[in-house]
């Protein structure tokens, strides 16, 4: 059994400190140039199997690299982590995704992202691990490969979860309505969540609350996040890490935290909280991938704000 399938693009980070963030025709100074072995492994759906995999769930991803050295590096990454990558495609002759972020002295970045392997591919998708999972996880990645993979997990029957991007490239109108007709949870932040309103037309996210759709979850970055389900909707506050360095890639820590609520059979507002509590371990370090807690100390953080989760070993990966 795989506890979930994480699908997007995958993303190489090469993070560039500079003296401030340029207007157009500005030059700013670039302070240090990061090696490529500096590079940090990212990618939305990568980074949440990377966290639920350290938490001692079993993860698997899907995406899409190139036959660079960058993309032997990630998958390597991946297996090293203990996470499935039998679903990863690699495509010849071409380069594996990567972002350059560039980020001034108040912790604000500007990010580039080259897409180039995950965009290229066109072929039909076939997933291997899809008869094992238990949920599969769409977040941001290429048009035609997402289409795909939410098509097939739903006609094979399999719940599927959809973390939000505000990005009209990746989720156009007609493949917002697929994916929110098909998702049984939805995950994005406040902005995301007026783009999705925007784009379904729906005047409140929780209408998109249905048979299908069990739950929703709009996080505000330090005001918390609000859980929306057929029952009615909880406030969930904001975990304050013991130190606040960056915060890329919170979004991600939320979404890994709450999966493993739902995994652990939790109601909806524990499996917010649960979001809240592993993303404040991302807010410690820079790099989406660089602070991910073992179970014991993500439970014993939990226990100081929100109070005691049910006793229970984690599933651990075979």
């Amino acid at each position: 059994m795989v506890d979930v399938l994480a699908t997007g693009y995958p993303s190489l980070d090469y993070i560039i400190p500079v003296s401030h963030s340029p207007a157009v025709g500005e030059t700013a100074l670039i302070e240090d140039v990061p090696a490529d072995h500096e590079a940090a492994f990212g990618g939305c759906g990568s980074n949440v199997a990377a966290a639920l995999s350290t938490l001692g769930f079993r993860a698997a991803v899907a995406t899409i690299v190139g036959d660079d050295r960058e993309g032997f590096l990630y998958t390597s990454q991946m297996r090293k982590l203990g996470i499935d990558t039998q679903d990863i495609i690699t495509v010849q002759r071409a380069k594996t995704s990567r972002s350059y972020l560039f980020r001034n002295k108040d912790g604000e970045y500007q990010n580039f992202f080259f897409a180039g392997a995950a965009d290229q591919w066109k072929g039909t998708l076939r997933l291997m691990n899809l008869r094992r999972v238990r949920y599969a996880l769409l977040t941001v990645g290429p048009l035609h490969y997402n289409k795909q993979f939410a098509e097939t997990v739903k006609t094979a029957g399999k719940s599927l979860i959809w973390q939000l991007k505000p990005d009209i490239a990746a989720f156009t109108q007609d493949a917002m309505k697929q994916f929110a007709e098909a998702s049984e949870y939805i995950l994005m932040n406040h902005i995301e969540a007026d783009f999705v309103k925007k784009g379904l037309g729906v005047s409140n996210i929780k209408d998109l609350i249905n048979d299908t759709t069990k739950g929703i979850a709009v996080t505000r970055g330090e005001h918390g996040c609000v859980v929306y389900d057929k029952d009615g909707e909880y406030e969930v506050k904001a975990v304050s890490p013991p130190s606040l360095v960056d915060s890329v890639g919170a979004g991600d820590g939320y979404t890994a935290g709450f999966i493993a609520g739902l995994i652990k059979g939790k109601d909806h507002k524990t499996c917010g909280q649960m979001g809240s509590t592993l993303a404040s371990y991302i807010l410690e370090n820079i790099g989406c991938q660089t602070n991910l807690p073992r179970w014991e100390p993500f439970e014993a953080r939990y226990k100081e704000h929100f109070g005691e989760l049910e006793p229970h070993e984690p599933d651990t990966v075979s």
